[in-house]
């Protein structure tokens, strides 16, 4: 028996999530869910359409989708060797060690932290623009704010089954207004969908890194279906089928939702230009009706709900999972006596948010202007660090003979995607400020953040070196 087994052999039942809770559809829902469809269109697209490279954003799109479908190869490999609620931790760990991997988890710790915090602020400010919208009272935005809050803790200590429905729902009606405005669009003015978005000329002239980058940002989080494996109902096989599923998912989605945008402008790189979070709203009172733009303020709403949702379990699980071997304190690994969730985990979480939105509710301050900048940057840069460490553990654990799967799955793919991401993580940095859209030096100093959280992850890990990685095995039956 390896250390391991007989670590998670001994592990009290307080410290170990309600296994077989969620199946591969809930972990797709959830993982589609924290990358917010539909508010990925009205920032990240309309942003490429307007000061990228146009309408060649859709070819681009199916670029970033190829790189991604390659790098999941080496992290479904990983997958079958290691399952982890800090599924990162985990992953890095195997190949590069446990400072390393320490380093990691403690930067998703960070970055899923601040993104749900993030979300819970642009579910206050749409709800209240969506309320008056229909003309209701305006309130702060901070009341709506704490609703969705309220909303999320609940969900996150009532258990992954519940909030995977209510993701699922959310997610579904998302697709719906999506394929609507295109149906719309392609029966009105079939003639504006050209293949020409697909042509070289068009996806590699403008800033072409700039859409690149908002590119790959639509698409954060895909990848952790990985999260839930402790809870997931034949992991392996689970997880590779939500990584995929939800990888294919928001390929198609995306690149018909970017392409119906640019079929519905004569000119939308113009039209982008003017006012890139209208240019959705517009499009759908043009080709819908008054009412689609009403309509749709509700749906970006709740998908800034679904992805506070999701990240919340996310941020809960990286706690979690870290308070086992002690890099947290051990109180975060606490798990529900009847739900089986990382309610202390969640509490937690919760209390984090409130810490990061009451500064901005005393000084009064626009939470889209000033929040949602550092929290996009931090959060794209830990992510892209995050899978190039993911993509070098692969390689360094194959190398060391750790992974019997083929050659592809475990140097070629995990190297090309490796390059790909480290090239894309230049960019991020060489172009933060037209990543985040502010020139607030606050706003630039923000990574210091996730640096100092690797650092601290890495040492604690060195500092603790009578603690064993908490890494559970695989589930081979799975």
């Amino acid at each position: 028996m390896t250390v391991q087994e007989q670590q998670q052999g001994a592990e009290p039942e307080a410290s170990r999530l309600r296994g077989n809770s969620i199946g591969a559809l809930g972990m797709t829902s959830l993982a589609v869910a924290a990358t917010a469809p539909l508010t990925a269109m009205t920032s990240n697209v309309s942003l490429s359409l307007g000061f990228g490279v146009g309408a060649g954003t859709v070819g681009l799109m199916l670029v970033v989708g190829a790189l991604l479908a390659v790098f999941a190869v080496g992290y479904v490999v990983l997958s079958r060797y290691v399952t982890n609620a800090g599924a990162y931790y985990a992953f890095i760990s195997y190949g590069l060690g446990r400072a390393t991997g320490s380093a990691g988890a403690l930067v998703a710790a960070l970055a899923y932290n601040l993104a749900s915090a993030g979300m819970i602020a642009a579910t206050g400010y749409f709800t209240n623009i969506t309320v008056t919208s229909y003309g209701g009272p305006s309130v702060p935005w901070w009341a709506y704010g704490a609703a969705a809050l309220a909303i999320t803790f609940f969900l996150g200590v009532r258990g992954i089954d519940v909030a995977q429905v209510v993701t699922t729902l959310i997610a579904v009606v998302q697709f719906a207004a999506i394929l609507l405005l295109g149906a719309a669009v392609l029966v009105r003015s079939p003639e504006n969908w050209s293949a020409q978005v697909f042509a070289p000329s068009e996806m590699f002239h403008g800033n072409v890194a700039l859409t690149l980058v908002f590119c790959l940002l639509c698409f954060g989080g895909f990848e952790a279906t990985a999260i839930y494996g402790e809870e997931a109902k034949a992991p392996r096989r689970s997880i590779k089928i939500a990584t995929y599923a939800a990888l294919l998912i928001l390929v198609l989605v995306f690149c018909f939702s970017t392409w119906s945008l640019t079929a519905a402008f004569d000119d939308v790189q113009g039209e982008a230009a003017k006012d890139p979070g209208a240019l959705v709203f517009t499009a759908a009172t043009v080709y819908l009706g008054d009412w689609a733009g009403s309509l749709l303020s509700v749906l970006v709403s709740l998908s800034f709900l679904a992805s506070a949702v999701a990240f919340h379990n996310m941020a809960a699980r990286y706690m979690f999972s870290l308070g086992r071997p002690g890099l947290l304190p051990g109180f975060l690994c606490r798990v529900h006596h009847r739900h089986g969730t990382p309610h202390a985990a969640a509490y937690t979480q919760a209390a984090i948010s409130l810490l990061v939105l009451i500064p901005f509710v005393i000084a009064e301050s626009d939470p889209i202007t000033n929040l949602f900048p550092a929290v996009s940057g931090i959060t794209s840069l830990s992510l892209l660090a995050l899978m190039a460490g993911c993509c070098a553990s692969v390689v360094s654990a194959a190398l060391r003979g750790r992974l019997t799967e083929s050659r592809w799955a475990t140097v070629v793919a995990p190297g090309i995607a490796g390059l790909g991401i480290l090239a894309i993580a230049v960019i991020v940095v060489t172009k933060y400020q037209d990543v985040t859209g502010s020139d607030s030096l606050a706003v630039a100093l923000m990574p210091v953040l996730p640096v100092a959280a690797g650092l601290y992850g890495a040492f604690a890990s060195r500092r603790r070196p009578d603690v064993l990685l908490d890494q559970h095995l695989a589930d081979k039956s799975g």
